[in-house]
C-alpha cells in the first residue's frame, strides 16, 4: 500500500484565511464585500483564498513605519496590482529555479 504525501492547502476557506493573514473572519468578509481583499474563488458555493493570493494580498498593505500613513499608493485597480505582483513573483522564481 503507497501512502501519498500530505500536501499543503492550496486553497483555504473563510475561516482559515483569515486566521492565516490574522484578520476575523467577519473583517475578511467585509473586505471581500467592498472588493478590498485578497483575490478569492467561488467553488459552487464556497468561498476559497489562495495561499498566494493572501501573502500578495498582505505585501500590498507594507509600511516602513507607523507614521507611514500609506507611503505606498493604492494602486486604482488592486486586483490587477496583486495578479502584476504574482507574476513577478513566479518570474522571480523561474529565474531562481534556472540558477
Amino acid at each position: 500500500m503507497r501512502v501519498q504525501p500530505t500536501l499543503p492547502p492550496r486553497y483555504l476557506r473563510t475561516p482559515d484565511a483569515a486566521n492565516f493573514v490574522g484578520l476575523s473572519i467577519r473583517t475578511l468578509e467585509k473586505h471581500r464585500s467592498c472588493g478590498t481583499g485578497p483575490l478569492y474563488r467561488q467553488l459552487g458555493g464556497r468561498i476559497v483564498y489562495a495561499v498566494e493570493d493572501l501573502c500578495a494580498w498582505a505585501d500590498l498593505n507594507v509600511r516602513l513605519s507607523t507614521g507611514d500613513g500609506g507611503g505606498i499608493p493604492m494602486p486604482s485597480d488592486p486586483r490587477a496590482y496583486i495578479i502584476r505582483l504574482q507574476a513577478r513573483a513566479r518570474e522571480a522564481q523561474q529565474r531562481s529555479a534556472r540558477r
